[in-house]
Order: C-alpha cells, then structure tokens, then sequence
C-alpha cells in the first residue's frame, strides 16, 4: 500500500457503512468502537473462503478470473482500512455476506452496456464489485470525501479497472455527466437521497438503492415530506441477510417521462 497519503488512524473508529441499512446499526458521535477483526491470510486462503462462504448463499457464476479480481480487491481495502476507515467487513464471510452479496443481486438489475454512476461510493461498494462482475458496463464512481475518493483511485488503478472517481458530490458529478443509472448503498435514508437529487432527475434514468430492513419507514418519511412526488418507486429485488431474520430490499426510483 502506497502511504504518501496524509490519512488519518482516528482512535474513535466508527463504521463506515454506519447507518439505518448497515447490520451494525448507527453510529454514535464519539462513540469509541474496536476495530473489526482483519484477515491475516494471503490471496490464495483468501480466494478459498470466500468461494465457501458464497457456496453456501448460493453465490454462483462467477469466474475464477473474476474470483481473481475480488480477491484483490478484498487485499486492497483492507489494507488501506488499516489508515482509513473503509468498512467494518473485514473478512471473507462478512465480505461475501454482506458486500458480495448486495452487489451480485444488483449486477442481475443492470443492462448490457449501462452507464452506472456510485454515489457515496466510500470503499467502492457496489460500485467496483459491480464493475468487475459485470465487465460490459461502464461505471464510476464519486464520494465527496476526498481522501476516500483518491484511496478509491489508487484502488481502481492497481486492479487495472477504467473507473473514473470524483472526489465530489453527486449534484457536482451530474452538472457535467449523464447516467443511466445511479447506485447507492448505506448512503443515507430516502428522504435525504431524493433531497439531493430532487432537481436532477432528469440527467438520468434511474436510482437503485441497497435498503435494508428499515426501508419502508423511509419510504413514508419521503412521502411525508413530499420528495416522492412524481417518482415512481418500486421494490425490484429482496433477498434474506444471512446470519439475520432481516431482508435486504433493491428499490428502484425514477420520473416516469412523457
């Protein structure tokens, strides 16, 4: 790992998918949590449990070249998590658990050669594993912490993949671009995603967005404060948690046209 980043090694260690989705709950302000337990194998133990742990979810088609991928990936995160505060699954059954899992669901909702924008991106989920599942679309990246969003760059660059990353908010990426879709896992409740994106919708097709158990309270707090009007919201796909008796929901928002 490169280390000519100024990264920060906070003792408050907060989780980074922290929020109302996120199987760890909210975090608290000041709240002084451990650090998640890290694997200490190398690629090849690496590739064997995760490959177990997918097997028994029922994870499959995936190609060892992809396996390959993944794997690195993990490698990568982890290691920069050790500096910056990435994500909490730090080992192979939470990562196949919890961010395989979200992704490959979502990689089945995506079309052939989509142009695929991952809001709050933080350490890349979905949207690299996205990108590495399914080679044929085009995704990026953005995350307005900045120093996520160049470890982000690092990463996509030692994995050889062509993702741009903006270290910026999603209102600023979709002044200049425009997507077929927009993803977002553990970025914030309804209400605040269509807040940020209440003038936008017409600069793409779609919103899919990784809920968890909680999804339908923020649906009604959205309706409540009115930022669902005019957008159609559908559940496309819901899946169970492993290891909880909780779902996991993929919601799909967009502005019917014409």
């Amino acid at each position: 790992m490169n280390s000519d980043l100024n990264l920060s090694n906070s003792d408050d260690y907060e989780p980074a998918d922290a929020s109302g989705d996120s199987p760890f709950g909210t975090a608290t302000p000041g709240l002084k949590r451990e650090r998640p337990a890290m694997f200490q194998g190398d690629l090849a133990e690496l590739l064997v449990q995760m490959k177990q742990q997918a097997e028994l979810i029922a994870i499959d088609d995936i190609s060892d070249e992809k396996w390959n991928a993944l794997g690195e990936y993990c490698m990568q995160i982890w290691s920069w998590n050790q500096s910056i505060n990435l994500t909490r699954h730090t080992t192979p059954e939470l990562f196949v658990k919890r961010d395989l899992l979200d992704a490959w669901h979502l990689a089945k909702l995506i079309d052939p050669n989509e142009e695929i924008l991952d809001i709050g991106t933080g350490g890349g989920v979905p949207g690299i594993l996205v990108a590495i599942l399914r080679p044929d679309v085009e995704v990026t990246l953005c995350d307005s912490v900045a120093k996520k969003a160049t470890v982000m760059t690092r990463v996509v660059d030692h994995l050889k993949l062509n993702i741009p990353v903006h270290p910026l908010s999603v209102q600023k990426v979709l002044e200049d671009f425009r997507y077929d879709s927009l993803t977002a896992r553990a970025v914030g409740p309804l209400v605040r995603l269509c807040t940020w994106l209440q003038d936008d919708w017409h600069k793409f097709r779609r919103l899919l967005a990784i809920k968890g158990p909680k999804w339908v309270d923020e649906r009604g707090e959205a309706r409540h404060k009115g930022v669902l009007k005019n957008i159609e919201l559908r559940r496309v796909a819901a899946y169970q948690m492993p290891d909880t008796e909780s779902e996991s929901t993929i919601l799909q928002l967009l502005r019917p046209r014409g």
